[in-house]
């Protein structure tokens, strides 16, 4: 037993866990699926990637949006506990400069789990030529001791995704 686990034991401390969950429905594939050196080599953070079967992003935690990019293909939230996440949809999809994509919340508004955020169209998308693989990332993984990711290999939105463990 190592000695944080004993003193966990000795003083019956409990790890501080916060569910994240999917954001989208679609096939579960590990950051390093992502052809984007910034998500595939995790340097914003441990995450995991999702390639949509449906173009709806929806909230995954309780929380606030902390930033919509103006061309609407990434939005950044922060959780009532402070873990950070960025939704980032697509490859190289900024240039598209927010065609295709359909927002439904704003920089600071409140969203509860299973909240609408943005619509995108996935075909659309796919016929300019570009990936709509996403990759939802804890961006303060720092902050945290460990990042558990789900063992399945298809989720549906509002599946639980992650647990961000303290």
């Amino acid at each position: 037993m190592s000695f944080s686990n004993f003193i966990k034991n000795m003083f019956n401390i409990q790890d501080k866990k916060e569910t994240i969950y999917s954001p989208l429905s679609g096939e579960v594939k590990n950051l390093s699926e992502v052809n984007d050196i910034t998500f595939s080599q995790e340097l914003m953070g441990k995450g995991i990637a999702i390639e949509p079967s449906i173009g709806k992003v929806v909230s995954p935690v309780n929380g606030e949006i902390a930033a919509f990019f103006v061309t609407k293909h990434a939005i950044a939230l922060k959780t009532d506990d402070g873990v950070e996440i960025l939704i980032h949809i697509g490859i190289n999809t900024v240039a598209l400069k927010g065609k295709y994509f359909v927002p439904h919340v704003n920089e600071g508004d409140r969203v509860n789990i299973g909240d609408l955020l943005v619509e995108f169209d996935v075909e659309a998308i796919k016929k300019e030529g570009y990936e709509v693989i996403t990759s939802i990332v804890i961006t303060n993984t720092d902050n945290y001791r460990d990042i558990k990711k789900t063992d399945s290999n298809k989720v549906l939105a509002k599946d639980r995704l992650m647990e961000v463990i303290s």
